[in-house]
C-alpha cells in the first residue's frame, strides 16, 4: 500500500530521507527547515515500521522547546494519517497504523526510562547531557533495534562534535553538514546581510557550521582547552597514597552531583564524577561507602531538614560515620573566581569524568540583549550542577592548604553502626574543624 503525505522536501535534506544506515549524525545551519525535515521523517519512519504499535519521539533539550518548535508542524503533517485526535497534554499522535509518536524533552530522561523506540531524533544534541543519550535514549532503542539521527548547531567542540567525527569516519552510519553557503536554501544576498550585522564568530557557528568558533559566554572554556592541551583530561588509578574525597552538589528532581578526589600538595585529581536524581540521601551515601570515602564534604545548606525525615543531610551523613565539612556560603561570581584559580591545578580522569568535562566546557552566561552585556547569572542547564560541584571545590581549596589541612580521625568500623557520637551539631557547625567557613588564612 502506498502511502502520501504531504511534504516537499527541500533538495538538500533528500539524501537524510534516503539513508540506510541505523545511525545518523546531522548538523545544520539555522534556518534551514531542520524541523520539518525531522519531523517528517519520523512520520516515514512510523509508516515504514513492520513492527507491532511502533513508537517514535523527536527530542529536545526541553519539553517545551519541544512542543514550542515542533508540535505545529507534527500535527500539520501527520493530519490525514491520524487515527484520533493529537493528544495535546502528551505531545502525541497516533497514526492509522498504531504507530506513536512523541515529543519529548530530555531534561529528566530518567522519565524515559522503560519505554521503547523503534526511532529517535535527539535535536539541539549539544544542549542535551551527555549520560542522557548514552544511559537512557539508546537503551530505548536496543530490544527492537531501532534508529537514532544526532542533530542540531554546534556550540563548541563537546559530545555532539564527537558524534559527527565518529559518523564521518564509520561507513556504517550516515552524516551531512549542511552549510549555509552550500545548501542553497537562504538567498546570498541575506547571507551577505546577517553576516554584516552578526559577530563574525556566531556567524561561522550558527550559518557556517563551525565548531572551533569559540561558545559565546564560555565560562570556563579558556581554561579546559588549557588542560586538555596539558594532557590533564585522560586516564590515571587513583593514588594509592592519597584518601579519597567527595564534595557534593545537592538536588532532588534534579541533579545531586558527588565529585569524588584526591589533592596531594599541589594537584587535585579528579577520579569520578557520579550524577542522579529523585533518590534518597541514603543512596548517595552507598555510593561513598563503596569508594571507601574518608571525608565528605557538603553545602552550607544540607543542615536544612527534611521535611520527610526530620533529619538534615548533615544528621544522616553524621550517622553513617562521617563527620562532614560544609563549603562555606559565598556569591556565585565568587565561586567561579575561585574555581579558575584552582582549575590549572586540577586533572579529570577519563572515561569517568568524560560528562563532567563536557559540562565545564558547556557551562555559559548568557547575553543580554537588553543590557548589552552577558548575564551574571550563568544559564541553568544540565551542565549546571557539574560545574556547581567544581565550584564548591574552588571555594573549598581557595581556603586552605596541604600545611593548614586538619586531620579528622572517623569512627572504626565498628563505631559506624552506631548512633552515639561524642559531639552535637552545635559543635559540627561551630568548629573549624568541620566546618571550612570558619577557617581563617
Amino acid at each position: 500500500m502506498n502511502i502520501e503525505i504531504n511534504y516537499q522536501p527541500r533538495q538538500a535534506f533528500i539524501p537524510f530521507h534516503n539513508r540506510k544506515a541505523r545511525f545518523a549524525t546531522i548538523v545544520c545551519h539555522r534556518r534551514a527547515g531542520k524541523t520539518v525535515a525531522f519531523v517528517n521523517d519520523l512520520i516515514i519512519g512510523a509508516l515504514e515500521c513492520t513492527l507491532n504499535r511502533p513508537q517514535l519521539a523527536y527530542i529536545a533539550p526541553d519539553y517545551q522547546q519541544a512542543k514550542r518548535v515542533a508540535w505545529e508542524y507534527l500535527k500539520q503533517f501527520a493530519a490525514p494519517l491520524l487515527a484520533a485526535t493529537p493528544h495535546e497534554s502528551e505531545l502525541r499522535v497516533t497514526l492509522k497504523n498504531a504507530a506513536k509518536i512523541y515529543l519529548l524533552g530530555a531534561e529528566k530522561a530518567d522519565s524515559l526510562r522503560g519505554m521503547y523506540l523503534d526511532g529517535a531524533i535527539i535535536d539541539e544534541m549539544a544542549q542535551i547531557r551527555p549520560s542522557a543519550i548514552s544511559q537512557v535514549i539508546l537503551p530505548c532503542l536496543s530490544d527492537r533495534q531501532g534508529w537514532l539521527v544526532n542533530g542540531g548547531t554546534p556550540r563548541g567542540k563537546n559530545h555532539f562534535y564527537d558524534s559527527l567525527r565518529k559518523a564521518e569516519a564509520d561507513p556504517l552510519q550516515f552524516s551531512m553538514v549542511l552549510k549555509a553557503s552550500q545548501s542553497g536554501i537562504l538567498p546570498k544576498e541575506e547571507l551577505e546581510l546577517i553576516r554584516s550585522k552578526m559577530d563574525a564568530s556566531d556567524y561561522d557557528q550558527e550559518y557556517e557550521c563551525s565548531f572551533t568558533a569559540s561558545l559565546k559566554g564560555a565560562i570556563y572554556g579558556v581554561e579546559m582547552e588549557t588542560a586538555e592541551n596539558e594532557n590533564r583530561v585522560r586516564e590515571f588509578a587513583l593514588d594509592p597514597n592519597l584518601p579519597l574525597d567527595v564534595i557534593c552538589d545537592l538536588g532532588y528532581t534534579d541533579d545531586t552531583v558527588l565529585l569524588f578526589f584526591q589533592k596531594s600538595r599541589n594537584q587535585v585529581l579528579v577520579h569520578e564524577v557520579y550524577s542522579n536524581n529523585e533518590q534518597e540521601w541514603d543512596v548517595y551515601l552507598d555510593e561513598m561507602e563503596n569508594r571507601n570515602v574518608r571525608e565528605v564534604y557538603l553545602p552550607h545548606d544540607a543542615r536544612a531538614k527534611n521535611l520527610q525525615t526530620g533529619r538534615s543531610i548533615v544528621e544522616q551523613t553524621i550517622r553513617r560515620g562521617y563527620r562532614p565539612r560544609l563549603v562555606p556560603d559565598h556569591k556565585v561570581r565568587d565561586g567561579i573566581s575561585a574555581t579558575r584559580k584552582l582549575l590549572p591545578y586540577v586533572y579529570w580522569n577519563l572515561p569517568l569524568c568524560s560528562n563532567a568535562v563536557e559540562a565545564m566546557k558547556s557551562y555559559r552566561r548568557e547575553w543580554d540583549d537588553k543590557f548589552g552585556c552577558y548575564r551574571e547569572r550563568p544559564v541553568h542547564d544540565w551542565s549546571s550542577h557539574i560545574a556547581d560541584v567544581h565550584r564548591y571545590l574552588g571555594v573549598v581549596f581557595s581556603q586552605l592548604t596541604e600545611s593548614e589541612k586538619p586531620r579528622i580521625i572517623l569512627p572504626n568500623e565498628d563505631q559506624r553502626a552506631g548512633a552515639h557520637y561524642a559531639f552535637s551539631l552545635d559543635d559540627l557547625f561551630s568548629s573549624p574543624r568541620t566546618n571550612s567557613g570558619l577557617w581563617r588564612d
